[in-house]
């Protein structure tokens, strides 16, 4: 019953939190015209964000001596959450793309809720733990024209226009054992895709007369996922100090996670009409054709993700802190082969990224030094995206730095902890070769709040 009573009484907070979520991004990026558009840079939480993306491998005790955050991208991480944890994000990114023929540049700028998740514990001694939350995993928003004078001297444009994305609601458990943790995530995800072709016709010009038409397909989609994930720590050698109790620990970890393939159901309505569209004003005159909930099916590929890392403990009777950690993880996902949107294939490549993380912490137990106590994370990102704009395959690279700020000072009777990360991504998209370059930068701010919410008084 206490269980259940934790769940409840967070209900309301998750509400009001989840009102604003997901939110429209500001972007204009061609990139997200195929597929189901622009996959969220780095859809992990902040801590993680500032490693690069490293996920898989990424365990509770690497949040620093102050509390924690929620791993949902690995729910293996879940069994040892050991407080109630309250962890949101929110980003600031700006684009800027570059096209080569004919030579054209654009910015755009947005703010958006990045994800919201609450980690509970289950059963502390069992080491039992569960999350659920939601965070967007795509976007989809650009606008483009294209203008192309005919020979007999006419002129036909384009206005290509799309919106929307992917959202991820989700409820994930996980335990614990010696070496071993594992645990997953299940949920719905939930979204739209909708795509319109503005034509508009010249006939000569010196003409002011436009004959338009329209093609408008706009898409629902929704369905259930299953993610599977594992992860585990060996020791390697520990050194004992002057004071016995005081230790130096290096360990090895691993993790892995496996997401299903996914099928979600599709609603279409298409409609074909002629008239005047412009920004802000339609004006159809007539319409060729309409179809509403055209029902049909989107494949999304399985995706796997496994990581190690080599580890730094100091062991005292204050505590247990992570002082080092170097982490590197591979992630795979076959798109090409796999996604399919009501039976039809995308511009699209099977994706692969190397993820490289860093972490340091001078001493979280030298209260008298609050630089001592931060966590200072930095990572880099490499490979190939899904999306294959041109036939010539996507790079992908991406620096980043973090770090974690304790906002409480620590005191032994107090079991709240708060912890302000900050995380800084920068990279680009594509490479000479491409028709489109993309470069761009992400800035995250992430809020935990962990407490030992929930016990029962012993006293009135």
């Amino acid at each position: 019953m206490l269980f259940v009573k934790k769940i409840i009484r967070l209900i309301p907070l998750l509400v009001l939190v989840c009102s604003f979520l997901p939110t429209k991004a500001q972007i204009n990026s061609p990139f997200s015209r195929y597929g189901l558009g622009n996959e969220v840079l780095n859809s992990q939480n902040t801590t993680s964000q500032g490693m690069g993306g490293f996920t898989a491998a990424y365990t509770n005790s690497m949040n620093g001596n102050f509390g924690q955050s929620v791993n949902f991208n690995n729910p293996a991480a879940y069994g040892g959450i050991y407080m109630t944890t309250f962890d949101l994000g929110m980003n600031l990114s700006n684009s800027t793309l570059k096209g080569n023929n004919p030579v054209s540049k654009f910015s755009s700028a947005y703010f958006a809720p990045n994800y919201l998740a609450i980690g509970l514990p289950i059963d502390k001694v069992k080491k039992m733990g569960m999350a659920f939350g939601l965070r967007p995993l795509s976007q989809i928003s650009y606008s483009l024209n294209e203008g192309k004078a005919l020979s007999n001297g006419d002129s036909l444009y384009n206005n290509y226009i799309g919106q929307g994305g992917l959202n991820q609601a989700f409820i994930g458990f996980g335990k614990t054992w010696k070496h071993i943790s594992l645990g997953f995530n299940t949920g719905y995800n939930f979204g739209k895709k909708k795509i319109e072709n503005i034509k508009s016709f010249k006939y000569d010009v010196d003409s002011s007369n436009y004959y338009q038409s329209q093609a408008s397909t706009n898409t629902l989609m929704g369905g259930l996922f299953f993610q599977l994930g594992m992860m585990g720590e060996i020791e390697l050698q520990t050194t004992t100090h002057k004071v016995v109790t005081d230790k130096t620990q290096y360990t090895f970890g691993f993790g892995a996670t496996a997401t299903l393939g996914q099928s979600l159901s599709g609603k279409q309505d298409l409609i074909r009409s002629t008239g005047t569209f412009t920004t802000g004003s339609e004006s159809p005159l007539d319409t060729i054709s309409i179809t509403n909930n055209k029902v049909g099916q989107i494949k999304i590929p399985s995706s796997f993700t496994a990581g190690i890392a080599f580890h730094k403990k100091e062991i005292s009777n204050n505590g247990m802190y992570e002082q080092f950690v170097l982490g590197i993880q591979l992630d795979k996902s076959n798109w090409q082969d796999s996604y399919r949107f009501y039976g039809e294939p995308d511009k699209l490549s099977n994706a692969f990224i190397t993820r490289i993380g860093l972490l340091f912490c001078p001493n979280p137990l030298d209260f008298e030094n609050y630089w001592s106590t931060v966590s200072y994370r930095a990572g880099f990102t490499t490979g190939k995206d899904y999306i294959n704009i041109d036939g010539k395959g996507l790079k992908i690279s991406t620096f980043s730095l973090g770090v974690g700020l304790p906002i409480r000072k620590y005191r032994s009777y107090d079991y709240q902890f708060s912890v302000l990360n900050l995380a800084l991504q920068f990279g680009k998209r594509g490479s000479s070769s491409n028709s489109f370059q993309e470069s761009f930068y992400q800035f995250t701010v992430g809020y935990s709040l962990s407490d030992i919410w929930f016990n029962k008084r012993k006293y009135d």
